[in-house]
This record gives C-alpha cells, structure tokens and sequence, in this order.
C-alpha cells in the first residue's frame, strides 16, 4: 500500500512540476515580503511589537498556556484554510486567490522570524528554529500540495467548460478531489498537534535563555 501511494504521489508531482513550482515560488515570495516589512517599520511600531513579544514571554514563564486550547485553535485556522481552498477549486476562478493565500502564509513567517531575528540576533533565530519550523514542516508541504490540487482541480475543470466536455461526471470528480484533500488534511493535524503539544515545550525552554 505504501509503495502504492509513493507510485501515485511520484506520479502527481511530476504531473503537476510547475504548479509545485509556482506554489513553492509565491511561498518564498510571502517569507521574504514578511522579511523586509521588518525593514519599514517606525520605531513606535517596533516598541509595540517589542512590549507584545515581553507579554508573550511572561505568559509562558507563567505556564498559562493550555496546550488543548492551542490544538483547537489550530486546527480551526488551519481547517478553513483547507476548506477555503477546496471551495476555490471547486469555482474555478479561485485560482490568485489560492496563490495568495500562501502569500499570506509565507508573509507571516517570514515577519516573525525576521522580526525575532532583527530584535534578539542569534537568540532569536535559535527561538524561530524551535518555535516557528517544527510545526510547519508539516504545514507548509500539506499547504503546498493542496494548493496544487486546488488549481489542478480548477483548471481541469476550467479545460472542461471551454472545450464543452459532457461525457465525464461531474460529481465523481468532485468526490475524488475532497477526499484527495482530506487525505491531505493529516499532514496540517499533524502540524497542529506538534504546534500544541511540541513546539510550547521549545519555546518554554528557549524563552528563559532569550529573557
């Protein structure tokens, strides 16, 4: 079975190299925007930004932070992300706004390192590397991949209706791609749990030789 869907999933990338490409592209694209808006910044914004990240430290020194409550959270957001995606590749025209939300994605990891990077120097990267990557390693890929399959599905779709195709059911090809991104799915819980249950634990430790 696993040799089955290593065949399959070898067979879809590169099917589908360039809209991984492009995927991966507007990715790195919303990381080093996130990047360089630390750039232009005032220096009122960057005290705020400062006095929130003081808070956030304090919050975790004082183990107020209920990991069941972090888990429900990011499943959420990460939940209508997915479902927000699935919808724009069942309209077609969802396809930008695909893109822009991995902008969005990337843009806000990027902010945050990079913030964490300008403002603490190499305590922050060691900060960013615990608390930051480890859940998305797995949220970004799943991200990723069904991104790509949210496009896919919209421009087979789209191939469809210029070319007037009637011979292929609509409602199979539906199903396949919703369970196609359910499978999917597993990668971001995964990413959830690790952002509930493993990442606090990385930053609990960091964040006393940070402060």
């Amino acid at each position: 079975m696993l040799i089955n869907l290593k065949k399959h999933f070898e067979e879809h990338l590169k099917s589908n190299t360039i809209l991984y490409l492009i995927s991966i592209l507007f990715i790195m694209i919303g990381i080093s925007t996130g990047a360089i808006t630390i750039k232009v910044l005032n220096e009122g914004q960057k005290d705020s930004l400062i006095g929130f990240l003081n808070s956030f430290f304090k919050i975790l020194d004082q183990d107020a932070i209920s990991s069941l409550t972090l888990l429900k959270q990011s499943l959420l957001n990460n939940i209508q992300t997915i479902a927000l995606m699935w919808f724009l590749g069942i309209i077609v025209i969802g396809l930008p706004i695909v893109l822009l939300i991995l902008i969005l994605r990337g843009f806000v990891i990027g902010f945050t390192v990079g913030f964490l990077i300008e403002q603490l120097g190499i305590k922050g990267f060691l900060f960013s590397a615990l608390a930051v990557f480890p859940q998305n390693i797995f949220i970004i890929p799943g991200l990723i991949i069904i991104s790509v399959i949210s496009m896919k599905f919209s421009l087979t779709m789209l191939k469809n209706k210029i070319k007037k195709k009637v011979t292929y059911n609509y409602l199979n090809i539906v199903l396949q791609y919703t369970l196609t991104i359910l499978m999917i799915t597993v990668l971001l819980c995964i990413g959830s749990f690790f952002e509930a249950y493993i990442t606090p634990i990385f930053m609990k430790l960091t964040s006393g030789y940070i402060t």
